[in-house]
C-alpha cells in the first residue's frame, strides 16, 4: 500500500455512502419557453406525488441515454417530451441500473385522457396505489 493511501485511509476513518440524487425532470426546451400554465402544470404533478421544484433536478434534453444520467444517481426520470433510451412505451413504468423511469409527451400535449394515464403511472412509480 502506498504512503498517500495509508494516510487518506487512517485520515478518514469514517464509512462513506453513496449518496442518492434528486429526481430528474427531462424536458425538451429551455424554462423560459414554457408558458405559466406548463409550469403550472409541472408544479401541480410533483405536488401530487409530494415534491417541490425545488426537491428536483430539471434538465433540457430533447434525447437522452440513461447511461449518461446515471452520473446523478438519481432514484427516478420523469420525461415531459424528451426521448429516453432505451425506453420506448411512454406512459409505462420501467427500471434500468436501479433507476425508475417514466416517459410522458410534452406538459402542453395534455388532454384529460392523458392525464390520467399519467396519474395511473405516476402512483405506480411512487408507490401511491
Amino acid at each position: 500500500m502506498s504512503l498517500q493511501r495509508e494516510a487518506i485511509e487512517q485520515t478518514f476513518t469514517e464509512d462513506l455512502y453513496k449518496i442518492p440524487g434528486r429526481v430528474i425532470i427531462l424536458l425538451p426546451q429551455i424554462w423560459s419557453a414554457l408558458s405559466p400554465n406548463e409550469i403550472e402544470l409541472l408544479s401541480k404533478i410533483l405536488g401530487a406525488v409530494k415534491l417541490k421544484m425545488a426537491q428536483v433536478q430539471i434538465l433540457v434534453k430533447e434525447k437522452a441515454d440513461l447511461a449518461e444520467l446515471q452520473v446523478f444517481n438519481p432514484p427516478v426520470v420523469l420525461s415531459f417530451g424528451s426521448k429516453i433510451h432505451p425506453v420506448n412505451t411512454p406512459y409505462q413504468v420501467s427500471s434500468w441500473s436501479g433507476i425508475k423511469m417514466l416517459q410522458a409527451d410534452t406538459l402542453g400535449a395534455f388532454d384529460e385522457a392523458k392525464k390520467k394515464q399519467l396519474w395511473i403511472a405516476l402512483r405506480e412509480l411512487f408507490n401511491q396505489g
